[in-house]
């Protein structure tokens, strides 16, 4: 069976579908907003804090007896020595794990010399 429709209905019916197509293919060509990335954590810069300085005692600067009465000036790669008194605070401080050049890190100590605390740098290798 083939129905006939009239010449209006014909010309309105291909007019509807014309602009359901074009607003269907214009939808799906149109650019797609760029999805944003995720937010990259950015680790801040690794610093390392200065140490809170010891409170003044009493006795010469440099005063020792043997070794242990020495400790190092400073919390992180330290390069000389104080009096156990003077030891700074490193309560709050982090420092590298690296060995530093002319420092006491990897194999370096504080040692007592002639009454004097002294750093015994670290050899390179």
């Amino acid at each position: 069976m083939h129905v006939r429709l009239s010449s209006d209905f014909s010309v309105w019916s291909r007019g509807r579908l014309g602009v359901a197509l074009f607003g269907l293919v214009a939808t799906a060509c149109a650019p797609k907003p760029a999805a944003e990335p995720p937010p990259v954590a950015e680790s801040p810069p690794v610093a390392e804090p200065m140490p809170k300085p010891a409170p003044a005692t009493a006795g010469a600067e440099g005063e020792c007896a043997v070794d242990a009465d020495c400790v190092p000036a400073s919390c992180c790669h330290p390069a000389s020595c104080v009096p156990a008194a003077q030891k700074p605070d490193c309560t709050d401080v982090m420092c590298t794990m690296q060995c530093a050049p002319n420092t006491m890190d990897c194999g370096g100590r504080c040692a007592c010399e002639a009454g004097s605390c002294k750093a015994i740098l670290a050899s390179s290798p």
